[in-house]
């Protein structure tokens, strides 16, 4: 075995290196600093999370606080609708009408025109028209919404008016005649028929909760080639007066785009509900988006009318026939008081109104309650805004004599 000598000295500075270069005091010192980050990291997550949480609870408690305050609105206007008449038109508050439009019943567009467009079909019809010398067959054309599943449609009464043929076309392409059920040419509403089962019904609306400028969707039948055709606008006004054939009506007013065709349609609002039959569009050039609808619910008696018993109960009817006259040139003279147009008496059904009035063959009706009768039309149109059973009197002239004449209505039924 071998020994070496080792120089007591240089060993004693060996083991002085050693000591200086020593890892272990390096390794101590840096755990020592890893130690007190993590604590000092640990201490500043915890201020953090305080702090995260702190904050969050202020947004909250704001949160609830303007959630309670808009509550409050709405429990106050509602207390206040409370003391309201039922007669009394209710005024909608801000806060209300964010509750009443803010839920899940309210649809994209897309998703309405899946909802309502099976139930909108096309109508396509054959009219007799005469002329002098003989009658031509005149093709028309418009739409109808599907009422029950069985096979019940309203349309326009414009649109059927005067048909010798009608036939529905489904929004599935199946196509089926139908028959005219009744139609009110004052409301200009018909209901229609074909033998069918299982259609897909409208589902009707509130068109009394409408409000301008919420959105709807028209669907129809455009220059009726294009069934099924979808039109989105909004509602510009609500009970506008407008003449339809020279018969005034309140109707919705909207710029979705109407066209001829679209009469006897459906306008849908945002749940997919029929709350209008679009009937008119402004008839001019220097006029956009100018279309009409009835609100559902001013006609839904008249519907129901129509769909028990075929017909419009409780209407008016004076049960005679006339004829236009000009006093000037038939009588020789120039004003009756009234003007110089009128009509002239033909007919008087047996035990009508007229008839148990005293009206003649022959008579002249001047007037009713005041207002002139200048033609058939005028006289028609006045005795459609009276019920059956109401009192009218109408100035008659007899032989150069005016006469006040009083009469009750009776009620107008069809075919009897």
């Amino acid at each position: 075995m071998e020994y070496s000598y080792v120089n007591p000295e240089w060993k004693e500075k060996q083991k002085q290196a050693k000591k200086k270069s020593s890892p272990k005091v390096g390794l101590a010192v840096l755990l020592s600093m890893v130690m007190m980050a993590t604590v000092v990291g640990l201490f500043g997550g915890v201020l953090l999370a305080n702090n995260y949480l702190t904050s969050r609870n202020e947004v909250n408690a704001k949160l609830n606080e303007s959630v309670s305050s808009a509550a409050t609105i709405v429990s106050a206007t509602n207390a206040v609708s409370d003391t309201t008449s039922e007669s009394t038109p209710t005024v909608v508050s801000t806060a209300e009408s964010a509750t009443r439009f803010a839920y899940s019943g309210l649809y994209t567009r897309a998703e309405i025109c899946e909802i309502a467009s099976p139930s909108v079909v096309g109508i396509d019809t054959v009219s007799t028209v005469r002329y002098w010398g003989g009658t031509y067959s005149a093709p028309g054309s418009g739409s109808g919404v599907i009422l029950t599943s069985d096979g019940y449609i309203a349309t326009c009464a414009h649109v059927v008016e005067d048909a010798t043929e009608i036939q529905v076309t489904l929004n599935d392409d199946r196509v089926f005649p139908a028959t005219l059920i009744g139609s009110d040419s004052r409301n200009d509403i018909a209901i229609i028929k074909i033998d069918a089962e299982g259609l897909v019904a409208a589902e009707i609306g509130d068109s009394d909760m409408l409000t301008v400028g919420e959105e709807v969707i028209a669907i129809g039948n455009p220059l009726g080639e294009l069934r099924g055709s979808a039109t989105a606008g909004i509602i510009s006004a609500l009970r506008r007066t407008v003449s339809i054939d020279s018969v005034l009506m309140e109707l919705i007013q909207t710029d979705a785009a109407i066209s001829p065709g679209n009469s006897g349609g459906g306008l849908f609002n945002a749940e997919g509900k029929l709350i209008g039959i679009v009937n008119a569009k402004a008839n001019s050039d220097s006029a956009e988006g100018l279309g009409f609808a009835i609100p559902v619910n001013s006609v839904l008696d008249e519907i129901n009318d129509l769909l028990q018993y075929g017909y419009v109960t409780g209407k008016a009817e004076l049960g005679v026939t006339t004829q236009n006259v000009s006093l000037r040139s038939s009588y020789g003279f120039w004003s009756s008081g009234y003007g110089t147009s009128c009509v002239q008496v033909s007919s008087v059904s047996e035990g009508s109104a007229a008839d148990k009035a005293g009206i003649q063959v022959g008579d002249l009706i001047l007037a009713i309650d005041g207002t002139q009768v200048t033609s058939n039309s005028v006289l028609s149109d006045l005795v459609r805004s009276y019920d059956a059973g109401e009192t009218a009197t109408l100035t008659v002239q007899r032989n150069g004599q005016q006469y006040a004449v009083s009469v009750t209505f009776g009620e107008y039924i069809p075919n009897k």
